[in-house]
């Protein structure tokens, strides 16, 4: 008898549909996705309306990882103005991509191409932005205020010190790193 290796695969995100892909490329289990709404991607999509684009979720892509990066570049091209690289900074990382596909290209190419805009990503809390991702930095400590943040910067030293031993759930793992203030933030 021979059975079939399957493998249910929740979401059609990049996550998702790069798993179902990798299985179907490298290995003989027959990947099944699940995908909750009638759209792939996830809050990766990218909506074309009225021929403007609009992304659904704040994403950015950037991996720490070569590997991950080549093989996204590898699937969807970058598409640059000119053949010159293009530098990404995300992180305090940075990576140059080399162009593959220049964006005089038809329609239909670009709609195949990883592209890369400038963008600022800012969270709105207690009335003020603050820039994602967070860094500790004076614009920050000055919006959360003098006392949040000696809050935050003492509950961090605590879980630094005295952390929770037999971490149990994802709340202890996030106020081991960061503090209970930080988390409860």
């Amino acid at each position: 008898m021979n059975k079939t290796k399957q493998a249910i695969i929740i979401g059609a995100g990049p996550g998702g549909l790069t798993a179902a892909y990798e299985l179907l490329t490298r290995s003989d289990v027959v990947p099944i996705v699940l995908e909750k709404s009638t759209y792939m991607g996830g809050i990766s999509r990218t909506v074309n309306y009225k021929g403007n684009r609009i992304d659904i979720g704040g994403h950015r892509f950037f991996s720490k990882s070569d590997r991950v990066m080549d093989w996204w570049l590898e699937h969807l091209p970058l598409e640059t103005a000119t053949a010159q690289p293009t530098h990404i900074n995300y992180h305090q990382q940075s990576r140059e991509l080399k162009a593959a596909i220049p964006s005089s290209a038809s329609t239909h190419a670009s709609e195949q191409t990883m592209l890369v805009r400038p963008r600022k990503s800012r969270i709105y809390y207690l009335r003020k932005l603050f820039d994602y991702p967070i860094r500790l930095s004076i614009q920050t400590l000055s919006n959360l205020g003098v006392l949040r943040s000696i809050r935050i910067i003492l509950s961090y030293f605590r879980s630094a010190l005295m952390p929770i031993r037999k971490v149990a759930n994802l709340e202890q793992f996030f106020i081991n790193r960061f503090g209970r203030e930080l988390y409860l933030t």
